[in-house]
């Protein structure tokens, strides 16, 4: 971690209003050809885990794997392949999991041909019915890119969260994105041949309008729950500042007609670009740090205020509104920290959450905090 990362004192003082919500634990985890590891396994995880070694022995490849049993994806890469060890044919995650009301056995598996995925041995053939069996939060540094990065990081960022409260939204987005791809093909044939025949096109608006629209509205409803919290819980870093989050879309606060409208309105724009403008999938969203974009008028200290900021909200918006209680995966966070200030995290959080910290020093974590938790020292594994 380099020294600007560092500098930053993070004064954390969270004031979880969490009152619901029951216990999700990850108690026993199985890898195979999964990165860098030819086999891995623990067993009875507890509420704090701390992973601790060198870097490069594989600290994030723990947390990947479970976010990737979670979500059957890496947050690291959208190619499923870079967690496949070099040389091998498959790679696999086996999640034990426990919660008040069940116990679960996880399984995911990539081979060549594609991804296998099963709950208690069952196979699932839709990821849809796979995915979500547990909530995750990840923070890592590597994530100021939902703030720093493009429209198109920030789409990514709410995809992947309503994906895990919101099983319809998923089939909409699928659904959509055909739309736009069958559109953009069209699109691109009449641009070279201006006599081709444009109902399809009108055929193709208003299935976009009517997805659209929908996909809009649970943006927007997700959007305003986080901004219930966000701006509470950043004031606990700057008393004296705002944040909110601003949602950008062309189809905000439209009726679906008025949709239609604008779609008819933008086609002919759209068939000289060959391309699709207008839609849900140039949505935005942004930070408004005392009014201006944090992205470009925030230091790189405020952007990390603002992505804590959000993760936590996050987790209000799983428990309270939701009634799920996430894993929360910490990738070294703590370096960043100061011992007072780690223990101010851990100490407001709910009982039933589940925590996985890596560092590479346990020095750099609380001593009362390693006392309650469960140490995975991966020492000097060879990689």
């Amino acid at each position: 971690m380099s020294n600007r990362y560092r500098s930053t004192s993070i004064p954390i003082i969270f004031d979880f209003n969490v009152k619901r919500g029951f216990k999700m634990y990850v108690r026993k985890l199985e890898l195979t050809n999964f990165r860098n590891y030819d086999k891995f396994k623990i067993d009875n995880l507890e509420s704090i885990n701390i992973i601790i070694g060198p870097n490069g022995v594989g600290k994030t490849s723990i947390l990947e794997s479970i976010y990737v049993c979670s979500l059957a994806r890496s947050f690291k890469s959208n190619d499923d392949y870079v967690i496949l060890k070099n040389d091998k044919d498959f790679s696999k995650i086996k999640i034990d999991l426990e919660t008040d009301r069940k116990k679960l056995k996880i399984e995911y598996t990539l081979t060549l041909k594609g991804k296998k995925t099963k709950i208690n041995n069952n196979l699932k053939k839709r990821i849809s019915d796979f995915i979500s069996q547990y909530k995750v939060i990840l923070f890592s540094p590597d994530e100021l890119r939902i703030i720093k990065e493009s429209p198109n990081t920030r789409r990514n960022y709410l995809n992947i969260s309503l994906s895990q409260i919101n099983k319809s939204y998923i089939k909409l987005l699928n659904d959509y994105n055909i739309l736009i791809k069958n559109k953009n093909d069209y699109l691109k044939k009449v641009y070279i041949n201006s006599n081709m025949d444009l109902n399809y096109l009108d055929i193709l608006d208003i299935k976009i309008a009517d997805i659209g629209y929908e996909i809009c509205n649970i943006r927007k409803e997700y959007i305003e729950k986080l901004n219930k919290y966000i701006k509470r819980i950043f004031k606990k870093f700057k008393k004296d500042d705002d944040l909110i989050i601003k949602y950008e879309s062309q189809f905000l606060d439209k009726k679906i007609d008025d949709i239609k409208k604008l779609l008819k309105k933008n086609r002919q724009n759209e068939m000289m670009l060959g391309l699709t403008k207008t839609g849900i999938h140039r949505d935005d969203i942004v930070f408004l740090h005392n009014g201006n974009n944090a992205k470009d008028f925030s230091s790189q200290g405020i952007q990390k205020l603002i992505l804590l900021s959000l993760k936590m909200s996050e987790l209000e918006v799983l428990i309270n509104d939701y009634y799920e209680t996430p894993i929360l995966l910490l990738d070294d966070l703590f370096s960043e920290l100061d011992l007072v200030n780690q223990n101010n995290i851990l100490n407001n959080l709910n009982k039933n959450i589940q925590v996985f910290i890596t560092t590479t020093d346990i020095n750099n974590v609380k001593k009362s905090i390693v006392k309650k938790a469960k140490i995975i020292d991966l020492g000097e594994r060879v990689v």
